[in-house]
This record gives C-alpha cells, structure tokens and sequence, in this order.
C-alpha cells in the first residue's frame, strides 16, 4: 500500500502596502468613469447603427463607415450632454 500526501501552500504574497510601499495616491486609472460611459454609449450607437444599416441591404463596408461616423458623432454628442 502507497501512501501519499498533498501539501497545499496557503501563503499569499505581500501586498505592496504591507511592505512599506506608499500606494494612498496611486492613480493609475486609464479612463475616468465619465470617458468610459461615454465612450460605452458611443460604442452602443455606433454598433446599432451598422447594424441597421446592414440589415436595410447596405454592405459590410457601408455599414463600418455609418458605424464609424455614428460612433464620432454620439462622442461628440454625448460629451456635450454628460456633465
């Protein structure tokens, strides 16, 4: 009969505020919430309106440049808009 036995390690490695690195102002963000909600709905319209372009007989190509210029154009739009 063979015996075996499993060891798991349990440890955690330290975080960097348990070894005496300062980490009370790290920004390190690379959107602000308000940059990505725009860029989000911007995304969302853009998607919708190739779409729907597509879907009404157009092309794929036709359909990523509606696409893009929706996507410019609701950035814009709902940059003005968002406070």
């Amino acid at each position: 009969m063979i015996s075996q036995s499993i060891s798991i390690r349990t440890e955690r490695p330290f975080a960097p505020a348990q070894i005496g690195v300062d980490v009370s102002d790290n920004r390190s963000t690379l959107l602000s919430q308000r940059a990505a909600v725009i860029f989000l709905l911007g995304a969302l319209t853009a998607i919708a309106a190739g779409v729907l372009t597509f879907f009404n007989g157009g092309t794929p190509a036709s359909a990523t440049l509606v696409g893009g210029a929706a996507f410019g154009a609701a950035v814009t739009f709902f940059h003005t808009v968002i406070d």
